[in-house]
């Protein structure tokens, strides 16, 4: 097939693969750009009619299986039917199937950068999309037997415009490689898939579809840990008889740093998985790798089942296959990943859709010893801090690494914040000079660049989360430059009213002194003094907020003009002098080197020292204390932190001025209705006992001329009196009556004087002055 390079239109691009019996070749439309991977068998004659009846199997089960997690069949362009009839000796059907441009998923596993595991959006995306299509498989009773990385491959589907990288599909290919397995055929595929294979297969006659939950299980834990479960550099025939001892509980098995087996119960503490979904997916791990074949992937595997069921048969059934279902409900879960800033750390939680964020800051104070009232919650879509009531769930997005940030009010970064360090990383810090075999080496190397590559991502939450507070900071000083200015047209209104007032004040005092002085009329003012005063309080008081709320406008105005400012440029300053990017290509550079090393081939139990990774080791803590002393002295986090703490006692002096307006406000209505109460009693006492009508003000009496009859009094208040009784002696009981009214008002005004001064609210300003702390 080498020397055919076009057919028709089509024009051979390069080799995808050969295996046993198949080579598949990428073709390109030299038109269109259309591209196909088509596959044929490499054999002729020598093929026995199993091999035959395998292959047409395969291309029949293909072309049946329509599934976006299952590669699809194309029809075969007619030209390929004679193109390739010399390259297809065997005259079998030629698969022709669509072309999956990403490559395998033991490609990506075989990155230096994945060998503690994958992120986790990434290991949530395989499991989803490998898990539909194996439930589909098995749904039409179809065994896959030979699920491996190498048969896993991705799809480019299009940009992703909210992570502006790759939407990415994962895709099963081969299916009915190995559909009849039996010893011979187990020893023809020995190579590069063994250590996936259920343990059954090597030792039983009879098997079931659990075999692939096996196989699951175990790829599902290497994209998490970078590397499998059980004993992994160790060959089946030496792994199994240890594994079979396994309890149901234990998803790990692996040699110590002394070549101790330990059996745990958790995946590697070196990975990239959050605590939730760490946990959840160990629940399923048990399920998956269940050494029983009976009671793998099932809802009992305490129960003893002796019947080996290929599908769930209901009720009747002594469990039921749980795997997929399981899986489904784990990744239906909704996490919030929070970094927190002040500690360095990524926390994770499991949220539903009554989760508030005071329910989801107790949490964060239980991780981080940060008081719920000390912590600011801030998100990158808003920058906004995130208010105690609101519901986390609106700021969930399953493809983001932090969705939330978290920030002491008190402290921005600490830098005492100890890092988590790899045990293998502790050791070799500790035994600079300890001696290491291969499996030890390989441990070491792997664990000390996760370090690295964790670091770096810590460095970076950091840096965005930096960035985040400088932006949320300009939307905190426009949200209460809005509030100020809410409170500064109520105060303004307040204004207003307090000048009417004292307008009124001002004519009622200077129209009382000179009734004063002219001795006529005071004894009916005497309720006037109490509302003058209470005025002149309300005047001063609104007067003294007045002067205070011009202090905190120009305090405000400072603080809003520095906080858009912006902190950017002095950010991507110190990002280009201190950065892990140096690190992680001498990482990158020692862990390659490392694995294409072979001076450990002859003898892997000989013991060398490491003191490249060493070195490395000490140089990625030595950069991270660097690193945080010297943002402690950095202009823009000083900048943020001044600007924290000058909007928190921004805010605070706001509201309450908000509050003392509203206060102020709500006191001169009153003081208006007790004024208005006043006039209108003292003008009905006057109208009452008044001598004469002549003696009122047009203001408060007056007459048409249809009132006025000849020889009649002009008032029904009038009496007639006889003319005999004197005069003095009339003005003599009215000036007694008075008298006794007079003193019964002032009576009663120093009662309710000493009665207002127990009520009275002090009003103190002094919270607004820039000394306050």
């Amino acid at each position: 097939m080498d020397d055919i390079v076009f057919i028709g239109d089509w024009i051979k691009d390069r080799l995808l693969g050969s295996g046993s019996f198949g080579t598949v070749v990428l073709w390109r439309h030299k038109n269109n750009d259309q591209k196909l991977a088509i596959k044929t068998c490499k054999w002729g004659d020598e093929l026995t009619t199993k091999h035959r009846e395998r292959w047409t199997k395969e291309v029949e089960m293909l072309q049946h299986c329509n599934h976006p997690n299952i590669v699809g069949t194309i029809e075969l362009p007619p030209e390929f039917l004679t193109g390739l009839e010399r390259a297809n000796p065997s005259k079998l059907p030629i698969l022709c199937m669509e072309y999956c441009s990403g490559g395998d998923l033991r490609q990506v596993l075989n990155k230096p950068d994945s060998c503690c595991g994958l992120k986790e959006v990434q290991v949530r995306k395989i499991l989803k999309d490998l898990g539909s299509a194996m439930k589909f498989l098995h749904s039409n009773k179809i065994t896959h037997r030979d699920l491996k990385p190498e048969n896993i491959v991705m799809c480019n589907s299009g940009p992703n415009t909210d992570q502006n990288q790759s939407k990415i599909t994962y895709k099963i290919i081969d299916l009915g490689y190995a559909k009849e397995i039996d010893s011979n055929s187990i020893c023809a595929s020995f190579v590069g898939t063994l250590q996936y294979l259920a343990p059954e297969l090597f030792y039983s006659k009879t098997y079931s579809n659990s075999v692939d939950f096996w196989s699951f299980g175990l790829i599902a834990f290497e994209i998490m840990c970078g590397t499998r479960p059980f004993l992994p550099n160790k060959a089946p025939v030496e792994w199994m008889p240890v594994v079979k001892k396994k309890t149901h509980d234990v998803i790990c098995v692996y040699e110590t740093f002394h070549n101790d087996i330990n059996y745990s119960k958790e995946i590697f503490p070196e990975n990239h998985i959050s605590r939730p979904l760490k946990a959840l997916i160990e629940d399923w791990l048990r399920v998956a790798l269940e050494y029983d074949p009976k009671l793998r992937g099932r809802d009992a595997p305490s129960k003893v089942t002796f019947a080996i069921p290929l599908e769930d048969k209901g009720t009747n059934a002594a469990s039921n296959v749980v795997i997929f279902s399981l899986l489904e409900r784990i990744l239906s879960k909704k996490i919030i990943k929070v970094f927190s800033v002040t500690t360095l750390s990524h926390i994770a939680y499991q949220i539903d859709d009554t989760t508030t964020i005071l329910t989801l800051k107790s949490w964060i104070a239980e991780d981080t010893k940060i008081a719920t009232d000390n912590q600011t919650i801030i998100s990158q879509m808003t920058y906004i801090d995130i208010g105690d009531e609101e519901f986390v769930i609106k700021y969930w997005n399953d493809t983001s690494t932090v969705m939330l940030f978290v920030y002491n009010k008190r402290l921005m970064v600490d830098d005492n914040s100890a890092p988590i360090v790899p045990k293998a990383v502790q050791r070799c810090l500790e035994l600079h000079k300890g001696l290491y075999n291969f499996k030890n080496s390989q441990t070491l190397y792997r664990n000390a660049f996760y370090f690295v590559i964790s670091q770096m991502d810590i460095y970076d939450a950091v840096i965005n989360g930096i960035y985040s507070r400088a932006e949320s900071l300009k939307q905190e000083s426009k949200l209460l430059l809005v509030k100020h200015n809410t409170t500064d047209k109520n105060l303004g209104r307040l204004l207003a009213k307090v000048e009417i007032v004292t307008k009124m004040t001002e004519l009622g005092k200077n129209h009382i002194e000179s009734l004063k002085e002219n001795g006529v009329g005071t004894n009916f003012l005497g309720g006037f003094g109490k509302t003058f005063k209470n005025a002149d309080d309300l005047v001063e008081k609104t007067q003294k907020l007045q002067t205070a709320w011009s202090q905190l406008t120009v305090r405000l105005q400072s603080a809003a003009r520095r906080s858009n400012e912006g902190i950017s440029n002095e950010l991507n300053s110190f990002v280009a002098k201190y950065n892990y990017q140096n690190m992680f290509t001498n990482a990158y550079k020692t862990f390659t080197s490392h694995k294409k090393t072979d001076f450990f081939n002859d003898n892997r139990e000989k013991e060398r020292q490491c003191p490249e990774i060493v070195k490395l080791c000490y140089d990625c803590l030595k950069l991270r204390s660097k690193i945080l002393q010297e943002l402690q002295h950095q202009q823009f986090l000083l900048k943020l932190k001044d600007l924290s703490t000058e909007f928190s006692k921004i805010t605070e002096i706001v509201s309450k001025a908000t509050e003392n307006t509203d206060r102020l406000t709500s006191d001169l209505s009153s003081l208006l209705d007790e004024f208005n109460n006043c006039v209108w009693s003292t003008i009905s006492v006057v109208v009452r006992d008044a001598d004469n009508v002549a003696d009122l003000p047009y203001s408060v009496v007056s007459f048409q001329k249809r009132d006025f009859k000849i020889g009649e009094s002009v008032s029904n208040h009038c009496s007639p009196v006889p003319n005999e009784l004197r005069d003095d002696s009339i003005k003599s009981l009215i000036s007694e009556s008075l008298t006794l009214r007079q003193n019964h008002g002032n009576l009663c005004d120093k009662l309710e004087m000493q009665k207002k001064l127990l009520q009275q609210t002090i009003f103190d300003f002094s919270f607004l002055s820039d000394n306050n702390p």
